[in-house]
């Protein structure tokens, strides 16, 4: 049996090979910057809004499609159109139609994927994505971040544990795939609300999950806490204990779409203690053996 759920696997049994994300750069913004939820945005988003692998915005969708094929096609033959940058269903529906359609140029796309927040998931947006399940798969991601009302509030998320259930609970009954995104090593949160996570996130019966270590990058108001000695993040050893215990309490069934991720490699004060992105999968896998861990280990507490 094999530590966990990986994507990998999972793509080469549904797609029949390998698969790759083309990271694109709509030029959406965020409710969470607007003043429509808040001001300012969460305190360790800068201008990029988790989109720093992609392109700028003034590069046309199609182009930054074609380009991201030509950098990948000697690695894979399908790929996803992933609209990654800041929060991609925030516009209208028309604009949002266009510019998703606008990604669909090539048949060796084999998925849509849209990444947002929880709170900007109107039913007139998920019947959208909706109609393009006759071309492509449609994944949709949600940045939870935390199940902890009094974290999300300390990272200005604006959103609350109640809108992530009510959108899941929408997306899924239109029968698109739900992934939760996860900060499993913030301060504010403790081993248990991280086990809190994964649980929430198997009663949702979520498709997949992605998990991220906490980067802290230059003009960003974590950075100025971090800076000022008044933020101080958790240890290595700390992340590896977290994500072995949010993947024991996981339900097996889940997709882990990410494990570690890299962070930016301009203006980053604080991410992966320095050490790469393997390195930390590593020592998270070869703990997980030496312990006889694994994913679902302790997943005993729903009754479906």
């Amino acid at each position: 049996m094999d530590l966990y759920n990986r994507l990998s696997e999972y793509f080469k049994n549904r797609y029949g090979e390998r698969v790759q994300r083309l990271p694109i750069n709509a030029g959406f913004t965020c409710p969470n910057k607007t003043g429509e939820r808040g001001k300012g945005g969460c305190i360790y988003c800068d201008l990029t809004g988790s989109g720093f692998a992609a392109f700028k915005p003034k590069v046309s969708i199609e182009e930054q499609v074609k380009e991201m094929i030509n950098r990948y096609e000697k690695k894979a033959n399908k790929f996803l159109a992933y609209f990654q940058a800041n929060t991609n269903t925030y516009a209208p529906v028309d604009e949002l139609k266009e510019k998703y359609e606008s990604a669909l140029i090539d048949d060796r796309i084999v998925g849509l994927d849209v990444s947002t927040r929880p709170d900007c998931v109107p039913d007139e947006v998920i019947t959208l994505l909706k109609t393009f399940k006759d071309r492509v798969d449609v994944y949709v991601e949600l940045g939870v971040e935390s199940t902890n009302p009094n974290t999300l509030k300390y990272m200005n998320r604006g959103h609350s544990l109640a809108e992530v259930i009510d959108s899941v609970n929408r997306l899924k009954k239109a029968e698109l795939e739900v992934i939760l995104h996860y900060i499993i090593d913030f301060p504010c949160d403790t081993l248990e609300d991280v086990k809190e996570m994964a649980k929430v996130s198997s009663a949702l019966k979520v498709d997949g999950v992605k998990l991220h270590s906490l980067y802290i990058v230059e003009n960003t108001k974590l950075a100025d806490l971090y800076k000022s000695g008044e933020f101080v993040p958790l240890t290595l050893d700390d992340f590896v204990e977290r994500a072995i215990t949010f993947l024991e309490y996981l339900d097996p069934k889940i997709v882990i779409h990410r494990l570690v991720a890299d962070p930016p490699k301009i203006g980053t004060l604080h991410g992966n203690w320095g050490i790469s992105k393997i390195k930390i999968l590593n020592l998270i896998e070869n703990t997980m053996r030496e312990r006889g861990s694994y994913q679902g280990k302790y997943f005993n507490y729903l009754n479906n």
